[in-house]
């Protein structure tokens, strides 16, 4: 087996893994009161229940099948790949529930895919640089802050579950697209040694957004229904990731034909468009409105 297969069939394992893992933190988190939304006091609750743990566990495994795969094959084969969890992790939402997934739901979700696949491989962002000014670190994390407040903020204030989940899990795509940018520099000052690494900040600062970012994470899938956050977070994460390396790191995307910026462009339209019509699908909207008023932001 060559090694671009090797990593196909690694990546495909470890979009597997996570799209387990999503539905069994999704189906723990929508058990939880809405009052424990946007709270450390979710994931006290959620550390006691086995289904999320065992959600904990596909996460941890799925990481390392991804490393394994980015260990022998380029992240232009392998990101695509990964994003393949979509496509699992929503008819795996339906199993042991009466609703069924239709064309409704997995056209989107294969756009979204498309999508990350013409963005990663035509757009290739790319550079090895991982230091930026503390004018620009604070810049970048301020407009991220801003960012995941507004959609926390219009979140809130939604009376549509799929909706919330929506928003929630654009705001939970944005803190993770810093988390990745965080992760480079940590790993990257490992270089100096590993005492040494933790006499900068990023360390510290990685772990805190992890934090928002987890709380965040759970509070989308306890909103709504797994088909309405998932993608929106699958979107957010990579092209966010990509903009704050180009702002960041003085990164540069591959794309410099007319073409092939149109194709970038219109790739991000279609992602966004999928996401939105995927939030709106009968699906979720079947199931919130089978909701009671007590378990509305409940799957």
């Amino acid at each position: 087996m060559s090694d671009t297969a090797l990593a196909v069939v690694l990546a495909l394992a470890g979009g597997l893994c996570y799209s387990i893992a999503a539905v069994l933190q999704q189906r723990a988190a929508a058990e939880q009161p809405p009052e424990l939304s946007l709270s450390l006091r979710l994931i006290g609750r959620l550390v006691r229940r086995p289904l999320w743990l065992l959600g904990i566990v596909f996460d941890i495994a799925a990481y390392g099948l991804e490393a394994a795969a980015l260990g022998v094959g380029s992240i232009v084969v392998v990101g695509p790949v990964l994003v393949s969890s979509l496509l699992f992790a929503i008819p795996l939402a339906t199993v042991g529930r009466p609703a069924r997934v239709t064309r409704r739901e997995m056209v989107p979700a294969a756009l979204i895919v498309g999508g990350l696949a013409v963005f990663i491989g035509i757009g290739d962002p790319r550079g090895d640089a991982s230091t930026a000014s503390g004018t620009q670190w604070a810049l970048a994390s301020v407009c991220i802050a801003l960012l995941a407040g507004a959609a926390v903020a219009v979140g809130r204030r939604a009376r549509d579950a799929s909706e919330r989940a929506l928003m929630f899990g654009l705001a939970t795509g944005t803190l993770y697209a810093l988390t990745a940018v965080l992760t480079k520099a940590t790993v990257d000052l490992f270089d100096h040694g590993v005492l040494d690494t933790f006499t900068h900040w990023q360390p510290y600062a990685l772990v805190a957004v992890s934090i928002a970012g987890l709380v965040l994470n759970q509070s989308a899938f306890q909103a709504g229904h797994l088909a309405a956050s998932l993608p929106t977070i699958a979107v957010t994460n990579p092209v966010l990731s990509a903009a704050l390396g180009v702002a960041l790191f003085g990164e540069r995307f591959g794309a410099s034909e007319p073409l092939e910026v149109a194709a970038t462009a219109v790739a991000v339209i279609v992602m966004v468009m999928a996401t939105l019509r995927l939030a709106r699908s009968p699906l979720v909207l079947s199931q919130h409105r089978a909701a009671t008023p007590d378990s509305s932001a409940q799957v």
